[in-house]
């Protein structure tokens, strides 16, 4: 899954913005939705909660991880307007 450049820069700035603590990764293998989405010209990105062990029954988190990722997304949601939406697809 590639994120839209535009759509990543806004992401980090919203963070940045709030001191919210972000960490950007790359996999080699997996997958999400959007990596699908993403090939019909939908702006895409995953934000993810880091996890140990995932896809087993016991899963390992951070609640601090998981509050600050709902407060990104509260954060995103709250900026994202037409003009905001329009300009990640804009040339």
């Amino acid at each position: 899954m590639v994120p839209n450049p535009a759509l990543k820069e806004f992401v980090i700035k919203t963070a940045e913005q709030h001191k919210i603590p972000y960490q950007l990764s790359f996999t080699a293998r997996g997958g999400t939705d959007a990596g699908r989405i993403h090939k019909i010209g939908c702006p895409s990105i995953v934000i993810g909660v880091p996890t140990r062990h995932i896809h087993s029954h016991a899963g390992l988190l951070s609640l601090e991880d998981c509050e600050n990722t709902i407060k990104l997304t509260i954060e995103l949601i709250k900026r994202l307007d037409a003009r905001t939406v329009e300009s990640f697809t804009s040339m």
